[in-house]
């Protein structure tokens, strides 16, 4: 049973009286930096820096949704755009994501207010992933 004190409860509170409190903006400095982080990741393997493995691949053996997009990086800065789209059909989508989440942790910090992401946007996403994922297993494994 999870037993919550009244005041430990504040620490997990993102916005206070219609601005940021320390965890919004610690909030959003970590989810910018992990998006950044995310597109700078495919360079990296792209040209041999760093090379991780994918933890969801490792334990069930099955492509995780995103599985291939850094590969799919790494054909597109070779300018093979057609084996882009074969390790990851969604690259673009991810791109647009991460690339968005960056700019509305940067304008919710700068604001001091926190930005809200429209709900049909995230089901649209998920939505997105799981076609994507369904495409993995089509296309086969050679492309993950």
């Amino acid at each position: 049973m999870l037993i919550v004190e009244a005041g430990s409860a504040n620490l997990f509170i993102i916005e206070r009286n219609g601005r940021l409190s320390r965890t919004g903006y610690i909030v959003n400095f970590l989810m910018a930096l992990s998006c950044i982080g995310t597109l700078v990741y495919p360079i990296l393997d792209a040209g041999g820096i760093m090379r991780l493995n994918c933890i969801f691949k490792s334990i069930t053996g099955l492509p995780c949704p995103t599985c291939g997009y850094s590969t799919a990086i790494g054909c597109l800065l070779s300018g093979d755009i057609g084996h882009s789209f074969l390790h990851n059909p969604a690259w673009i989508f991810w791109i647009a994501l991460q690339v968005g989440l960056v700019f509305i942790g940067i304008k919710s910090i700068i604001s001091g207010r926190q930005a809200v992401i429209p709900v049909k946007l995230i089901v649209a996403l998920a939505i997105i992933l799981v076609l994507t994922w369904v495409a993995k297993f089509i296309i086969g494994s050679e492309f993950y």
